[in-house]
């Protein structure tokens, strides 16, 4: 070929070229199938639907004992990072057992707790 470096004329030689450029060869498949992993990924990711937020959320004590401070609706970010996702049901009997129910969402209201 023109243009392309000249190769050595003996076998051993050769042969470490050879080797050479089959290792190369490994390592760009190698970047290849990581490269389409993460394409595969972002594909995975941009059409994937994100988790409805929950109904209802408890807020939780801070202290050793975590106690049940406050309940939220589940779109409500007060008291964000001590929430958990509760159910309706455990929402009421939080409610009625004392929790307070938060003043901005005013979940009591939705779950008609007086």
């Amino acid at each position: 070929m023109t243009g392309s470096p000249p190769l050595p004329a003996d076998l051993s030689r050769l042969r470490v070229i050879a080797t050479y450029l089959q290792l190369e060869l490994e390592r760009v498949h190698r970047r290849i199938a990581e490269a389409e992993q993460r394409e595969r990924e972002a594909i995975r990711q941009a059409t994937a639907r994100p988790l409805p937020p929950p109904a209802w959320t408890m807020q939780m004590n801070v202290s050793a004992d975590p106690r049940p401070v406050a309940v939220h609706h589940g779109q409500c970010t007060v008291g964000k990072p001590r929430i958990r996702p509760i159910t309706r049901r455990a929402a009421v009997e939080a409610l009625t057992a004392g929790a307070e129910a938060c003043v901005l969402c005013r979940p009591d209201r939705e779950l008609q707790i007086d």
